[in-house]
C-alpha cells in the first residue's frame, strides 16, 4: 500500500527545492557546491533516518569487513555528494556548452558504442547521476532517459524541463515499455538507473550477496529489442570534475527460454552496478532503502513458479 504523503509538507518541502534550486543557478559552481556540501552535512545530524537507513545498508553490504567508523565515514561522504549533485543539478542544460563541458567532464570508452542502433545504458545513483544523460548526449547520440515521476507537479515541471534540455528526451516509468521499444528502435540510447527497489517489473536478484529485487526492464528491453546493453557512470574525481565511464557492451545469456534468460541477464546487471559501487562507495545514495522487503512481489514470484511447476507437470 502507497504511503499517504502530508500534502501541506509536499508543498513545503517542493518550495524549499525550487527556492534551493533557484538560488544555486545563480550562485558561481563553486559556491553552490558549499552550500550543497554545508546543507547535506546538517542534514545528516538532523535527520535521524539518514544515519539508520545508511548504516544499516552499509551493515548488509559489507557485515564485518568495515568498521563502524569506515562505515560512518562512507555515509557521510555519500550524503555530502547528494548535497552535490543537488547543487550542481541546473547545470544540467550547460553541458550543451563546449567550453563548460570541456571543463568539467571527460568521457573514457567512447570507442565501446559501435553501433548505430538502440542502445540500453544501465547505471546507478552514483557520482552525478543527474548529469549523466546530458554528458552522454554529447556523443551524438538521441538520448532518453526513464524517470520516476514526483509527488509535487511544480517540482516534476521543473526538474522534467531541465533534465530534458540538451535534447534528452524523458519517459516517465509506468509507460515506459511500449514507447522505450519504440524509441531503441529508432536508434536512441536509453537510460536506466538499476540500482534501486523497483516498484514493479521485479525479479529476484542478489546485491551485495543479499537477496532482493531488481527491475527486469534492461534485460526484456535487450531480448525484445535485441538491443546492446553498456554500463555508464558520471565518476566524480578528487579535482571535481567529472570522467564519464562507458564499459564494454556486457556479456548477456541469448539461449534458452526467456524468463529463464530474464532472470540471469537482470543478475548480470545488477553484478556490472554492484561493482561500480564498490569501487566507489562514497559516492552511491546508501540512504535509499535498496533491500526493503516486497511482499507483493514475493506473492507474485511464489505464483509463477506454481504455475510454471504446473506446466512442466502436464508437459511431463
Amino acid at each position: 500500500m502507497a504511503r499517504r504523503r502530508n500534502p501541506l509538507a509536499v508543498w513545503f518541502l517542493t518550495t524549499l527545492c525550487l527556492g534551493f534550486a533557484r538560488l544555486t543557478r545563480v550562485l558561481p559552481l563553486s559556491w553552490a557546491r558549499v552550500l550543497g556540501r554545508l546543507l547535506a552535512g546538517a542534514a545528516y545530524y538532523v535527520i535521524p533516518r539518514i544515519r539508520r537507513v545508511g548504516l544499516a545498508n552499509l551493515d548488509l553490504a559489507y557485515g564485518n569487513t568495515l568498521s563502524r567508523a569506515e562505515k560512518t565515514r562512507i555515509l557521510k561522504a555519500s550524503v555530502r555528494n547528494v548535497g552535490l549533485v543537488a547543487a550542481e543539478f541546473t547545470r544540467i542544460p550547460l553541458l550543451g556548452d563546449d567550453a563548460f563541458f570541456s571543463r568539467w567532464v571527460r568521457i573514457e570508452g567512447a570507442e565501446h558504442i559501435t553501433c548505430d542502433s538502440g542502445i540500453i545504458l544501465v547505471g546507478a545513483h552514483l557520482g552525478n547521476w543527474e548529469w549523466l544523460a546530458g554528458a552522454f548526449a554529447r556523443l551524438g547520440r538521441p538520448m532518453a532517459g526513464i524517470v520516476r515521476p514526483l509527488h509535487d507537479p511544480r517540482l516534476n515541471t521543473f526538474i522534467d524541463r531541465i533534465r530534458a534540455s540538451n535534447g534528452v528526451k524523458t519517459v516517465e516509468k509506468a509507460q515506459a515499455g511500449p514507447e522505450v521499444l519504440n524509441l531503441l528502435r529508432e536508434g536512441f540510447c536509453v537510460g536506466i538507473l538499476i540500482d534501486q527497489n523497483p516498484h514493479q517489473s521485479a525479479v529476484p536478484v542478489r546485491f551485495f550477496g543479499v537477496e532482493t529485487w531488481g527491475t527486469a526492464a534492461p534485460a526484456m528491453l535487450a531480448a525484445r529489442a535485441k538491443a546492446p546493453v553498456h554500463v555508464v557512470a558520471l565518476i566524480r574525481e578528487p579535482d571535481g570534475r567529472y570522467v564519464l565511464r562507458i564499459t564494454p557492451r556486457l556479456s548477456l545469456d541469448t539461449e534458452g527460454a526467456l524468463r529463464a534468460r530474464v532472470l540471469e541477464n537482470s543478475q548480470r546487471c545488477q553484478d556490472a552496478v554492484e561493482a561500480l559501487v564498490r569501487a566507489y562507495p562514497e559516492q552511491w545514495l546508501w540512504i535509499h532503502r535498496r533491500w526493503k522487503p516486497r511482499p507483493r512481489f514475493e506473492q507474485e514470484w511464489a505464483l509463477k513458479q506454481a504455475r510454471d511447476k504446473a506446466r512442466a507437470g502436464e508437459q511431463g
